[in-house]
């Protein structure tokens, strides 16, 4: 299972200082390099994940595990809130622990209500933790992970994010990323359609 970024990366594109800064590897120069690194260390926390029964799993203490788990090896602030503003979150840094706060009480409340279909739930909680984008990087691969382990938790249909993306990778980040903008304004279908155009067969 192989959950590379579903945004294309150039593997020859140099690191700018920016992307080095907390790298653990000081020889590393090209985003390949960074990326294979990145694949390794992801697997190892991808087995980790596949044995833990944690019935706290809804919870920040378990997202920051799961974060340092993945990429722990590669970068030294794995497991710990970003510090820095960025454009692709409505929300400042310092409103990152009590926004996630409120995800995992409303993420309790969706799972234990039963008005809400587990395809109408997982959107909720991959497009929340997007939203909120608690870490300094790798938060889509930590969300869409995070959201297949709440899947199988529960026993429902698991989304595999990459699937037919080797057919038409440009065209399914296109279709991903306008769900997200939908879900933005409060249309979550185009979401919970790709998440469902992907389910593992």
């Amino acid at each position: 299972m192989n959950h590379h970024s579903i945004i294309d990366r150039d593997g020859s594109t140099p690191l700018d200082h920016d992307q080095i800064v907390g790298i653990r590897f000081s020889h590393l120069t090209t985003m390949g390099e960074l990326d294979e690194l990145e694949d390794i260390n992801i697997q190892k926390g991808l087995e980790w994940l596949n044995r833990q029964k944690d019935p706290n799993y809804l919870s920040t203490e378990f997202l920051c595990k799961l974060h340092e788990k993945l990429f722990g090896d590669v970068w030294k602030w794995a497991g710990k809130f970003r510090t820095a503003e960025v454009n692709i979150s409505k929300y400042r840094a310092y409103d990152v622990a009590p926004q996630l706060k409120n995800f995992f009480e409303d993420a309790k409340l969706w799972l234990s209500g039963g008005n809400m279909k587990s395809e109408e739930i997982a959107a909720e909680i991959h497009h929340r933790l997007v939203t909120i984008h608690p870490f300094p990087n790798g938060n889509g691969r930590t969300t869409r992970i995070y959201t297949e382990y709440v899947q199988k938790r529960n026993n429902w249909p698991v989304t595999s994010w990459m699937a037919s993306l080797s057919e038409s990778p440009a065209l399914r980040r296109d279709k991903y990323i306008k769900a997200l903008r939908s879900a933005d304004n409060g249309n979550f279908e185009p979401l919970v359609e790709f998440m469902r155009e992907s389910k593992k067969s």
